[in-house]
């Protein structure tokens, strides 16, 4: 016959019904006790009601859960019986609280240690079978019978109790039956009169409870061979006199926590630290050592690290004033924990904390704490000691969403990254954004990436919109036009087209003006498009965006306005201008009608340049007898030559990326008018030559990379057409080092006469 574990409920006394009700808990003191075989010890019972109050006159029923190792006596004391570990319990009306009995020894000779046979439900008084089973305090009949947990889950050789229940109708407690208890399948799991279940073996089982009422419940118990497992991740780090509690699971179940008392621990080294009978760990002293825990014929282990006494921490940030932290953005700190001798103490535990965490969230891991909302909160880090603790004011910013570039202007199949960050409420940027997504509102146009990588699919205007969590926004307005915008005639007047280099034989059309359209000029985000208009009568200087949509007139006064060059911030433009009687150099913002004038000589002074920096304006003066390049700083100042040469007219100044100048030449040999394109270093005067001197050169423009020319060309009298060259390692043209010239085709008496290219 296969043995079986058989519990014993002994029962001494049942307290009054209304004392029983006002039990809130129950605690037994100590909470483990060691006996030997033979001895005796006490235990003390005490009863507390909801407020924590000690109940006095209440009377506990105690029991124990093996009588054949441990016996209780109705005032607690407990008699060693045989060697293992027993539950002893107090009981009043449904409160319990347990001690665990440990007893060691062999017993006396000749004394009976097998447990007694099982026996049927008798009254408590005779049989310590309790017949209610632990149901609460109810009143009324009951209509149905329930059974907690629902559910069993055992492995073999396990045991548990389950509480039947008797309830009215709308899940109330009624008032408690006598029950009886019953195996449907006693060879898998056995149940005693007290709900007191045995798994015997691998399978599913079945244990009925009916109550004296004729109201019966079924719950299944599922007995598997499963591993077990301790919850508590290794290493377990305590310090010096740390107490801890390690408990066993059962992953495969749910991670249900088994009984201690099924389970027994020891450690390799109890002079680092000690454990329980019911797995609670004492550190004793620095080391390190490993406890297992066996039973249920498994045995697991977790090491246990005891590190040396904290005497500190060092912290960074160091602890002053309010830190600010923006919305969804990232601040970082450290704690450290030090030794008596301020040397580290690595495994010393920090518990860190935020004392609300709907305004921020902090990774231990990382040692990042990132805002989610707008306040003040406090970060806190604990070592292990009593005084041990740092606090941080947080400032969690309102900061808004701000993007890399809010316009950008891109060539065909170009591509470019849009950065989104975090600024205040100035607007100054005060870290990188985190979880943002990025949409585009026509992807044919601009395809947008989960990085914010942009891609310019087709010609034409999209909106960019990068969003934060918490509902921040930001856009980017993105024009997608030919890298290359020329004036032409192809329509009968001059308008502006716009082509690829690798596609010169198409032309678009940028904007259909109602008279002539000319000089172009990208803003340095290529975003917009300056030029030249005389639909209004007179040549006048007209902003629109880069797709060719919303012109608006910048500048209205007599004269001809002419060659409008966008500055380096793109918020303005310089030109020239006769309204002062000679050609003027002038700067006006896009978004004002009031003109500044820079230059003041009574002599022609034009065809402006801003540098890259936004420091310099080069331009062409013939104030000293002939065309030479002069600068000047961009609020006029500091007017001086760069050329002086005067034999030689120099014009067309144009700044490239590298702060670098090209200008055309233009001079006489033998008789014969000779130009050719040179570029700068604008600190030393060192000049390169990039086209040679074999074609008449009316006017350039440069790549801003300095990569390409596109060169107006007097190709026969009052007949202009554009010649693209590539500045490389060439043969062509004489231009020592320049690639050949390739025409940009025309039809018929097309002349092109002005270029631009976009940044």
């Amino acid at each position: 016959m296969t043995p079986r574990a058989v519990v014993i409920w002994i029962t001494f006394a049942l307290p009054g019904r209304g004392v029983a009700q006002n039990v809130s808990e129950v605690q037994v003191a100590p909470p483990t006790v060691t006996v030997k075989v033979g001895e005796r010890s006490g235990l003390l019972a005490t009863a507390f009601d909801r407020a924590g109050n000690v109940i006095p006159t209440v009377r506990f029923i105690w029991s124990s859960n093996n009588v054949s190792i441990a016996k209780v006596d109705n005032d607690g004391t407990v008699s060693g019986v045989a060697g293992g570990v027993a539950i002893v319990e107090a009981r009043v009306g449904a409160r319990r609280g347990q001690a665990a009995v440990q007893v060691i020894g062999a017993p006396p000779a000749g004394t009976q240690t097998s447990a007694p046979p099982q026996t049927t439900a008798r009254p408590a008084d005779a049989t310590g079978v309790d017949p209610f089973a632990g149901q609460p305090s109810g009143t009324g009949p009951a209509s149905v019978m329930r059974i907690e947990p629902p559910t069993v889950y055992l492995l073999p050789s396990e045991n548990t109790r389950v509480v039947p229940r008797a309830l009215k109708d709308d899940g109330s407690p009624a008032a408690p039956v006598a029950v009886t208890w019953k195996s449907l399948r006693p060879d898998i799991a056995s149940v005693d009169q007290n709900g007191v279940i045995v798994a015997l073996s691998a399978g599913q089982g079945t244990v009925q409870v009916t109550g004296s009422t004729g109201l019966t419940a079924t719950a299944p118990v599922v007995v598997q061979p499963s591993d077990v497992a301790i919850q508590e991740p290794s290493p377990v780090t305590l310090g010096p006199n740390d107490l801890d509690t390690l408990h066993v699971i059962v992953p495969g179940q749910g991670g249900r926590v088994v009984s201690p008392l099924t389970m027994q621990w020891a450690s390799a080294d109890p002079n680092v630290a000690r454990v329980s009978l019911t797995g609670v760990v004492t550190a004793v002293a620095p080391g390190k050592t490993t406890l297992s825990v066996s039973g249920l014929l498994q045995t697991k282990s977790v090491d246990i690290v005891v590190h040396r006494t904290v005497q500190g921490l060092q912290v960074r940030p160091k602890v002053q004033g309010e830190t600010p932290v923006p919305i969804q953005g990232t601040a970082r700190f450290e704690a450290h924990a030090l030794g008596a001798d301020d040397q580290p103490v690595p495994e010393a535990p920090l518990r860190w904390s935020v004392g609300d965490t709907t305004l921020a969230i902090f990774d231990p891991a990382t040692g990042v704490l990132t805002g989610r909302k707008a306040g003040k909160t406090q970060l806190v880090v604990k070592g292990p000691g009593l005084g041990l603790a740092y606090t941080w004011s947080i400032r969690v910013i309102a900061a808004g969403l701000k993007l890399s570039a809010t316009r950008l202007g891109l060539p065909l199949n170009r591509r470019s990254g849009l950065r989104a960050s975090f600024a205040d409420e100035t607007g100054t940027v005060i870290g990188p954004a985190t979880g943002v997504t990025f949409a585009s509102d026509n992807p044919q146009t601009v395809a947008v990436a989960e990085d914010g990588t942009i891609t310019a699919a087709g010609y034409g205007h999209a909106r960019v919109t990068a969003s934060a969590p918490g509902g921040k926004h930001a856009a980017a307005e993105v024009f997608v036009q030919g890298e290359i915008v020329v004036t032409s005639t192809r329509s009968g007047r001059l308008q502006l087209y716009a082509a690829e280099r690798a596609n010169l034989a198409q032309l678009r059309k940028v904007l259909d003006d109602s008279s002539t359209a000319s000089e172009p000029a990208y803003s340095p985000d290529g975003s917009r498009l300056a030029f030249v208009s005389t639909r209004d009568g007179q040549p006048e200087i007209y902003v629109m965006d880069a797709d060719g949509t919303s012109p608006s007139r910048l500048t209205n006064a007599p004269g001809a306005d002419g060659a409008p060059s966008f500055t380096a911030d793109g918020r303005a433009v310089v030109f020239h201008s006769p309204r002062a009687g000679h050609r003027q150099i002038f700067v006006q913002p896009i978004t004002s009608s009031d003109a500044i004038q820079l230059t003041q000589e009574p002599s022609d002074n034009s065809q402006p340049s801003a540098s890259p920096d936004g420091e310099t304006i080069a331009f062409v003066s013939s104030r000293d007898g002939s065309d030479d390049i002069w600068l000047m700083s961009r609020d006029g100042s500091n007017q001086r030559n760069f050329t002086k040469s005067p034999q030689v007219k120099e014009r067309s100044p144009r700044f490239l990326r590298d702060g670098s100048l090209a200008f055309l030449l233009e001079g006489k040999d033998g008789g014969r008018t000779v130009t050719q394109v040179v570029r700068a270093d604008v600190a030393s005067g060192r000049m390169t030559q990039l086209t040679g001197t074999d074609l008449l050169i009316a006017d350039f423009a440069v790549s801003p990379a300095g990569d390409l020319l596109a060169l107006v060309v007097n190709v026969q009298k009052n007949v202009q057409k554009i010649f693209l060259q590539p500045v490389g390692t060439g043969s062509g043209a004489g231009a020592g080092g320049a690639g050949a010239p390739i025409a940009i085709p025309t039809t018929g008496a097309e002349q092109m006469v002005s270029a631009t290219f976009m940044p």
